[in-house]
């Protein structure tokens, strides 16, 4: 797996990740990062900016690339014994830009873990990992084969359930999110799939006063993971 991104590689240092592979832009002038690459003991390959633009296909790359052992997901087992544990389950997310924003803001507010499927849904990538800033080394992500069958483990585990919709559901702001939670975000352009509707205790959504009436997925999720964790 490819990384890169000043904030990203230091993370992935700072949390141990595996790191098979760094290569600086040997013109790289940032004191800081390199005082600490050179802290950390770490092979570095001083490279042309041009070599790292085709590595990252023109990314904002800020002259440092690593190749990193792939993440490494959890099984849901692993979640269901957290007590009064805070989830998100993210239903079909198709844009990494809005993945990895979620993470970030998972990381900040304390988030215990992100659930999400095998299929339909956007895997952890560069992409990801720049836009979190370094999030994702710390947010655990469960990944279920089915996101039907890990909704259907949480709830046997006693997680209450919430889904995302603007019809026959209450705020947000007025849902009781004691014990053990769960909130589901659908889609960018559909929601939450009709079939997995029905699993949900209940539906939240977020009140609006404006024109347009929906938010960008990662926006959404920001502000429910920050009444989700109080």
């Amino acid at each position: 797996m490819i990384i890169y991104g000043k904030n990203v590689v230091i993370e992935a240092l700072k949390a141990k990740r595996p790191i098979y592979k760094l290569m600086i832009d040997h013109k790289m002038s940032d004191a800081t990062v390199l005082k600490y690459l050179k802290d950390a003991s770490i092979q570095i390959d001083k490279v042309d900016r041009g070599h790292l633009n085709n590595i990252t296909n023109h990314a904002v790359h800020q002259g440092i690339v690593a190749e990193v052992e792939p993440y490494q997901y959890k099984k849901i087992e692993d979640i269901t014994d957290i007590s009064n544990g805070k989830f998100l389950i993210l239903d079909s997310i198709e844009d990494p830009h809005n993945l990895g924003a979620i993470i970030r803001s998972a990381d900040a507010m304390g988030l215990d873990a992100i659930i999400m499927s095998q299929k339909q849904q956007v895997p952890l990538n560069a992409t990801v990992a720049k836009v979190s800033t370094g999030a994702i080394e710390y947010v655990p992500i469960v990944i279920v084969p089915q996101l039907f069958k890990g909704i259907a483990l949480l709830k046997e585990a006693g997680v209450k359930i919430y889904g995302t919709d603007m019809k026959d559901a209450v705020s947000y702001q007025d849902a009781s999110y004691n014990g053990s939670v769960a909130v589901i975000l659908g889609n960018e352009g559909k929601g939450i799939r009709n079939s997995i509707k029905p699993l949900c205790d209940e539906m939240i959504m977020i009140p609006m006063k404006g024109h347009v009436q929906s938010l960008n997925v990662s926006v959404a999720a920001a502000l429910i993971m920050q009444v989700l964790t109080q």
